[in-house]
């Protein structure tokens, strides 16, 4: 015998609904309500922003001549070399001239001096030429791979490194927390909070090939994939789809993995990354405890992983997830020797060095002064800077 349903009051349920339909209305005028405050407040923010520069603006017309107090004062600000990358496109407000940069740092304390890469004249040059120069802080205004470059030219120097992000990725600015948008990483450009940050180290056994890297160090195919990004980003076909080619015929190696001279693995791998730094590539979180400022590296051994399994766990990480994989080995050195059955790439960030069978990693501890807010990078807070929060993940939200 079934048991009988128990009998709806048609009447008590439409009186439900219709109270359930005015608090759905309700809240609805509430958001409505709260959004058109919000709409009022940026109108009244946008006001107000534009009373102040005509203001100043009217105050330097009518301002008399400066007196001899006056242009000490003004000559006071601190001189910087801008290397910029005019071809660099900031996610968050697009492509920057050099007079714009130069007037926004001006705006915050600093003399700039602007130098633009060339075909024939990279950011590593230009800021060698500034090194000999005697300049005190250079500002890589650019992508990661501009910023890279100019680090490389300031390690074990006493010369400050300042950061524009003005990249697509933007991974070190990220997890040194330096604002995306110019005139916020200005901002902290002229906070000045200075911290000392390693930089990875990429030798052969007879140091006849070595890279520097500040996020990430691969072997294997990570050497191949590592460009594949920068070339997606930037419509060059034919390198992505001979890379990608590459990448699908690969095979595993067997690796010799020595870390400080103490303990050994030996894996069966088509790569392992040496991280330095929590981000790499694609805003890839591939070593989510990685801290710039401690001396040490982060290595990841993808021991016993087919490719499917490589691409569901890199699927995984690219979407900011941590990925709990037991095949993974991970470890934290100062020197990491690499011994492969045969000879196999590497690459230092998006640097590609040629294949050979023994590599040796190693931390550059404090090597590089560099001008930072708080990121998720670093191991102390910085009290002199904002707190920025890290973002990560394949296609980032821009900063409001």
């Amino acid at each position: 015998m079934t048991q009988a349903e128990p009998d709806v009051d048609p009447v008590n349920a439409e009186t439900a609904l219709h109270a359930i339909q005015r608090r759905q209305r309700a809240q609805l005028h509430k958001v409505e309500a709260i959004q058109m405050q919000l709409a009022d407040a940026h109108r009244e923010l946008a006001h107000i922003e534009q009373e102040l520069a005509n203001a100043v603006q009217q105050d330097q017309t009518a301002r008399p001549a400066a007196s001899a107090t006056e242009q000490r004062v003004v000559s006071a600000k601190r001189p910087a070399t801008v290397i910029l990358n005019p071809a660099a496109k900031g996610l968050v407000d697009g492509t920057h001239t050099a007079e714009e940069i130069g007037a926004v740092l001006n705006a915050v304390g600093f003399t700039a001096v602007l130098r633009e890469t060339t075909a024939e004249i990279d950011a590593y040059q230009l800021a060698c030429d500034a090194v000999a120069d005697g300049a005190t802080l250079v500002v890589a205004a650019g992508g990661d791979g501009t910023i890279e470059e100019v680090a490389t030219a300031l390690i074990d120097t006493e010369v400050v490194l300042g950061i524009l992000p003005l990249g697509t990725m933007n991974n070190v600015a990220r997890v040194l927390g330096i604002p995306l948008a110019l005139q916020r990483a200005a901002t902290v450009l002229a906070m000045g909070a200075i911290r000392h940050i390693d930089v990875g180290h990429v030798v052969t056994a007879d140091h006849a090939v070595e890279g520097y890297f500040l996020e990430t160090a691969g072997i294997g195919l990570s050497a191949v994939a590592a460009p594949m990004g920068e070339a997606y980003e930037k419509g060059r076909w034919a390198d992505l789809f001979s890379r990608l080619g590459e990448l699908l015929a690969g095979s595993a190696s067997q690796v010799t993995v020595r870390c400080d001279d103490a303990i050994m693995f030996e894996a069966q791998t088509y790569t392992l990354t040496v991280s330095n730094a929590p981000l790499f590539g694609n805003n890839l979180l591939i070593a989510p405890d990685a801290k710039m400022d401690d001396g040490m590296l982060d290595l990841a051994i993808y021991a016993d992983m087919e490719l499917v399994d490589l691409t569901a766990y890199f699927y995984a990480i690219a979407n900011g997830r941590r990925s709990h994989e037991p095949r993974l080995i991970t470890r934290r050195a100062q020197h990491i020797q690499v011994t492969a059955g045969t000879p196999l790439p590497v690459n230092a960030d998006l640097d590609l060095l040629e294949k050979q069978q023994v590599w040796e990693i190693a931390v550059k501890a404090r090597a590089l002064a560099v001008i930072v807010g708080n990121g998720v990078g670093l191991t102390f807070p910085v009290s002199a800077a904002p707190a920025r929060p890290p973002l990560a993940g394949l296609q980032p939200l821009p900063e409001p």
